[in-house]
């Protein structure tokens, strides 16, 4: 008698918060869930031998005007790069064969020819990719404040977190510290 071999279920999709229902947790941090808004967005990253950006002094980040918005060394002999919102649209027109040799001309023209042979190369696209339908927050006025005061709660078992939702925390942070800087400059006149 032969066992039947159980077939392998598919993980359920989980996009951002616009297409998943949330119970169980607070009004206020429900609201705050809701104003963090997921953008399309790509992620590019290309691993060299060695980082040669160094040898021109270039080692932080670097902002572009083309579809790349910006780079930054993602670690020894890794540049990565964001394809903001704004630019999403034109990198998807591109045909998808050229899309890698774009961007590495991008790069090129901020560090140099070196740039056109990396080890390897990565692109995500994370606007259209079935798992997580965006990256980056969009945040209009009043959106970090709001969604600030929730930021790093936790009521279980639900808990959100993402490369830029943490955004909403230090953003938080710099605004509590510029107000009360001012706060001291005007008390001391």
């Amino acid at each position: 008698m032969r066992c039947p071999v159980p077939r392998r279920r598919r993980p359920r999709r989980a996009g951002p918060l616009r297409s998943v229902a949330v119970t169980g947790v607070s009004e206020g941090r429900l609201a705050s869930l809701h104003r963090q808004r997921n953008a399309l967005a790509a992620k590019f990253t290309a691993a060299y031998d060695r980082p040669f950006w160094r040898d021109r002094g270039l080692s932080g980040l670097s902002e572009c005007e083309g579809v790349l918005g910006s780079t930054w060394p993602q670690g020894e002999g890794v540049l990565s790069a964001l394809v903001p919102p704004q630019r999403f649209g034109v990198l998807l027109g591109a045909p998808a064969h050229l899309r890698e040799r774009e961007l590495l001309g991008e790069v090129a023209r901020l560090y140099g020819d070196e740039a056109y042979r990396p080890l390897a190369t990565h692109l995500r696209m994370w606007g259209t990719d079935p798992w997580t339908r965006g990256y980056v927050t969009q945040w209009t006025p009043g959106d970090v404040m709001a969604v600030g005061p929730r930021h790093g709660t936790h009521e279980p078992p639900f808990y959100v977190c993402g490369s830029d939702q943490w955004v909403a925390g230090y953003m938080e942070g710099a605004v509590r510290t510029g107000r009360d800087t001012a706060e001291e400059v005007l008390r001391r006149g």
